[in-house]
């Protein structure tokens, strides 16, 4: 079986593990522990690969509960500490279908399931995690890792902020072709306020951003330019290019090539449902 996955070092702390399907995670490792960063979808022997890398007592934290991170999770069950925020608790079981697994990964690869991989697929799995909440802290030795809510691509979605390199991992929550157009995203509204809590609580902490997808590294300029996405789709000037994605379909704000690189050369963009841009008035 070809490998699934492989290794580029970033510093001495942090070390991307990437997928063939492009998904992005992040090994951080201090003096005494290491941490996992999300943990792709559930395939390609994840943990083995891992252990090749770290000799650390390990935990595995999940920025959100979708198909292509938090799938692998139940790989790490036996002895290590899992977290995931409660809130994508339901989100985690509807996405642990292994034929949606299979059908992911193959659509990532133009529809050709590498030779032995299905083999290595995880049954669906129910695990008790640990819930990751905002402020929470992980002291690795010498290394720190600081979790964020950042909800809005899912109610659950966290940020990790990596102090001593000044790196924060953004995940899904903010990225090229942030997905806010499911029943489980908020409204464009809710997650603009919500960028800017996390902007203005680490502004100055972190001079770039680590994606999760495709591109490993982006400015520390993406929230920020994330915010201006959402303030062009509440003003309605967007180029609203439509988007069809597993039967649903959406809008990109900004038109952008295949690889969601922006046309117009800014950073950040919103695929958005247009019945789900302003929050709904309360009603008493």
């Amino acid at each position: 079986m070809a490998d699934f996955y492989r290794a580029e070092k970033l510093n001495d702390r942090m070390t991307a593990v990437i997928s063939l399907t492009g998904e992005i995670m992040y090994l951080i490792s201090g003096e005494k522990k290491s941490v996992l960063i999300d943990t792709c979808v559930g395939a390609g022997n994840l943990r083995a690969f891992v252990e090749t890398l770290t000799d650390k007592p390990l935990t595995v934290l999940l920025t959100h509960g979708h198909i292509d991170h938090a799938m692998g999770a139940p790989e790490f069950a036996d002895g290590c500490e899992i977290y995931m925020n409660h809130a994508d608790a339901e989100l985690y079981l509807r996405m642990n279908d292994v034929e949606g697994r299979k059908g992911y990964v193959m659509a990532g690869l133009g529809g050709k399931m590498p030779e032995g991989l299905e083999d290595t697929f995880l049954p669906p799995t129910e695990l008790d995690f640990k819930d990751l909440k905002d402020g929470d802290s992980f002291d690795l030795g010498g290394t720190t890792v600081e979790v964020y809510a950042l909800p809005g691509h899912t109610p659950g979605s966290m940020v990790m902020l990596v102090p001593e390199e000044r790196i924060l991992i953004l995940g899904d929550a903010c990225n090229n072709a942030t997905f806010l157009f499911d029943g489980d995203s908020l409204t464009v509204e809710e997650y603009r306020e919500n960028l800017i809590e996390v902007q203005n609580r680490l502004e100055g902490r972190f001079d770039s951003t680590c994606l999760c997808h495709h591109v490993i590294k982006a400015s520390k300029d993406m929230i920020n330019s994330a915010i201006n996405v959402c303030d062009d789709i509440m003003k309605g000037n967007t180029d609203d290019v439509p988007f069809d994605f597993m039967g649903q379909q959406a809008f990109v704000a900004k038109k952008a090539s295949e690889c969601f690189v922006r046309l117009d050369g800014g950073e950040g963009n919103i695929i958005y449902n247009k019945e789900k841009i302003h929050k709904k008035e309360v009603t008493r």
